[in-house]
């Protein structure tokens, strides 16, 4: 048997060769196939980045615990926050990141970050959307903190 192992929280998650996702313990026992939406809980569960799911009209529906802490807010502040207050939602970098994003259903970006405190620093977004179990389309993004990055760039250059 030919299968990648994943490792969530609670299952072993195997990606076979013809790309389906599935848990198992033992090969030959009964496999119980994963939904998309199960696929996705086990990657945001295990994040090491902030991640957050947004509702696709900038409400964000769940985050893991180090989106709060990147933006430096409370886990309950955060739970107040639209994607509105996270980011720079008039940069053109972060329009035609939603734009690639509403045409691929896939995109990554370098955009502007906002703290709570107002101060803003740069990160990189990447994001995907799917569809729940119940049929409503999701987005699952992963943020991270690239101001160490551009930095070291500089510190290169000279």
């Amino acid at each position: 048997m030919n299968n990648q192992r994943l490792t969530s929280a609670t299952n072993d998650i195997y990606l076979n060769s013809s790309n389906t996702y599935f848990t198992s313990v033992q090969e030959g026992e009964k496999t119980d196939f994963l939904t998309t939406e199960q696929l996705y809980n086990a990657v945001f569960e295990n994040a090491f980045h902030a991640m957050y799911i947004g509702s696709g009209d900038g409400r964000i529906i769940r985050f893991n615990e180090k989106l709060p802490t990147l933006f430096e807010y409370s886990q309950w502040e955060m739970t107040q926050n639209n994607s509105s207050d996270l980011f720079d939602i008039y940069e053109k970098t972060f329009i035609d990141f939603l734009n690639q994003r509403k045409k691929d259903g896939i995109a990554k970006a370098e955009i502007t970050g906002i703290k709570k405190s107002g101060e803003t620093f740069p990160c990189r977004i990447s994001s995907v959307i799917y569809h729940t179990d119940d049929g409503l389309k999701r987005s699952m993004n992963t943020v991270v903190n690239i101001s160490q990055n551009i930095v070291a760039r500089w510190n290169i250059a000279g």
